[in-house]
């Protein structure tokens, strides 16, 4: 094998194009892979990179070129350390150089993965990725490189059945939008990576999301301007006009027959408001705190994840415009975007407005302890404010319009279910309990934690008694248990079973809210605020940080305050919400 040594950048593959060395054909997955280069040894400075540049097997040596071997980057790192010169083996200078044939290649290959393996030369063939499709046995090819993730399924933080549904296929293009770089790398044990694919067909994969990214924003660029959306059903009806299945589907779907999603919104349908009149009403504060944090409207955003499949800025969308609109802005563990980049982003957001935005970071309990603890240590000391620790996921859930998609789109492969039996995903904790609670108070070094996804009085009581700070009711915008009661109904059982406790604990509910009056119902019932989840994803989705502002329904609450006779959150009692018990029973 032959390696040359370049100077580090990104514009490596452009050059050796321009010298008639690679084809433009294997520019982009020349260029795609150079980008992700390991660094040299820290023993040979100079801030070079040892190219190994996949151009097809032909390797650009000067002015020459010659068929050579793919070499796993594991075996590029483990050499480098080996390497007493710092260069990879085979690297001019090195003390351990040595050449394989294409031949050698393929059969160490067959070695590897099995006597029937498809190899394409030096390459893992597709249809042997595709092979591996199983829950026990997935791999996955992220930008021409196969990967094992049959074990890293299970602790993914965007659960176990997106992965397990597009095992055995190329996820570059669902898997980019919403990791930061080298989260396999980063992530996986060094056998995890199995090979490369041929880059021909990763360079027909890298054809097909091109043209869905250019579908996607010729679509968004002909939507109507945002200023003439008038509710919130219509910015989702907008961005789904043009969103794929998937991503459709991933922000839509409810767990099994979906009741408790549809609850959500009908729920606010079976009250009625009592308006009292003749009051000036002529300045009017909707100002409150929530979760502790000054904020100019009692809503806020409900942590939710993977927002970067719907826009390429995603959740750095939300933060903007959050901070735009004064509300509180809750970063979901499973994010596109690392935490910290969205905190940046929030310190650029307090710089340009001259005041600082509130944050909050959901928490999961994790199999592994250390995960969620290292994230909890994160959002502490870059300031996150409070801690939502979400309950009602101790185990994954069931959305049967995610399983339908199977083999109708082209978006997600036919895939076999997983095994009924097998162990729930690590990130979701079937061994959770409120002795948890101790570790993860000692952690939150003072940062208040609430507890999101509670339906059940007692719950409330318990969570009081463990000296928690509030109550989300929720049921997981109806993702997870089907049939859960809804956030406002649970809300309502506090304030007719022991009205009390709304003064002792801070309740918050989320799920279904639309409009103002939506959120003034919940008032009345002694919630603090109120979160909105898939309202912005789809906001930011069709017009980005401007829909995010759209979505802030200010002058909706203004409204609904004035014609109910109320200037502060305050005036918001029971007695101005009637509901129909005849509906209820």
């Amino acid at each position: 094998m032959i390696t040359q040594i370049l100077p580090a950048s990104r514009t490596a593959a452009r050059n050796l194009t321009s010298v008639g060395l690679i084809s433009k054909a294997r520019k982009s997955a020349t260029r795609s892979y150079i980008s992700n280069l390991h660094p040299s040894s820290k023993r040979s400075p100079g801030g070079c990179l040892t190219i190994l540049a996949l151009t097809g097997g032909v390797l650009a040596i000067g002015l020459l070129t010659r068929p050579i071997v793919a070499e796993s980057q594991v075996n590029v790192e483990k050499e480098q350390r080996e390497d007493i010169d710092g260069v990879v083996s085979g690297a001019k200078g090195s003390k351990k150089q040595h050449k394989k044939s294409e031949v050698d290649a393929a059969e160490d290959l067959r070695g590897e993965h099995g006597p029937d393996a498809e190899v394409q030369g030096q390459y893992l063939s597709l249809k042997e990725v595709a092979r591996h499709n199983l829950s026990q046995d997935a791999w996955v090819v992220v930008e021409g490189k196969v990967f094992d993730v049959s074990d890293f399924h299970k602790y993914h933080p965007g659960g176990s059945a997106i992965i397990v549904a597009n095992a055995g296929r190329d996820v570059t293009e669902i898997f980019k939008p919403v990791h930061p770089p080298k989260t396999l790398e980063n992530n996986l044990p060094p056998e995890s990576f199995k090979g490369y694919v041929n880059p021909e067909e990763v360079a027909a994969s890298a054809t097909a999301v091109k043209a869905e990214q250019e579908r996607v924003a010729s679509a968004r660029s002909k939507l109507p301007p945002p200023e003439t959306m008038l509710g919130l059903d219509e910015i989702e009806e907008a961005a789904k006009s043009f969103l794929s299945p998937r991503v459709a589907n991933y922000y839509s779907a409810s767990s099994l027959d979906g009741y408790s999603t549809a609850e959500n919104r009908s729920a606010f349908r079976k009250c009625r408001l009592l308006p009292r009149i003749m009051k000036n009403v002529n300045t009017v504060a909707p100002q409150t705190t929530i979760f502790g944090i000054p904020s100019a409207l009692p809503i806020y955003v409900s942590p939710s994840s993977n927002a970067l499949l719907g826009h390429p800025d995603g959740e750095l969308n939300i933060t903007r415009g959050a901070a735009k609109t004064g509300i509180v802005q809750g970063i979901s563990a499973a994010a596109s975007f690392p935490l910290e980049e969205i905190l940046d982003e929030k310190d650029r957001m307090d710089e340009a407005i001259g005041e600082k935005m509130g944050i909050v970071y959901q928490v999961y309990l994790q199999k592994d302890r250390s995960k969620h603890e290292a994230q909890v240590r994160e959002a502490v000391e870059r300031g996150c404010q409070a801690l939502l620790l979400t309950v009602d996921s101790n185990v994954g859930d069931l959305r049967q319009s995610t399983e339908k998609l199977k083999g109708t789109t082209g978006d997600i492969q036919p895939g076999r279910r997983m095994d009924p039996f097998s162990d729930p995903p690590g990130y979701h904790d079937p061994t959770q309990e409120w002795k948890d609670l101790v570790k993860l108070k000692e952690l939150a070094q003072g940062v208040p934690i609430y507890l999101k996804g509670v339906c059940h009085i007692d719950d409330v009581r318990k969570a009081k008694e463990a000296g928690l700070a509030g109550c989300i009711f929720s049921n997981h915008g109806g993702r997870q248990l089907d049939q859960a009661r809804t956030g406002f109904d649970s809300l309502r059982q506090i304030y007719y079973e022991d009205p009390k406790l709304c003064k002792e604990i801070e309740l918050y509910i989320d799920g279904g809210v639309r409009r103002g009056t939506d959120v003034l119902q919940a008032l009345a019932f002694g919630a603090r605020g109120v979160g909105l989840g898939r309202p912005f994803l789809y906001a930011q989705a069709a017009y980005g940080e401007q829909g995010v502002i759209r979505t802030v329904r200010k002058n909706e609450i203004l409204n609904a305050m004035r014609l109910m006779s109320v200037t502060k959150i305050e005036e918001i009692k029971p007695s101005m919400v009637e509901c129909l018990q005849e509906i209820w029973k």
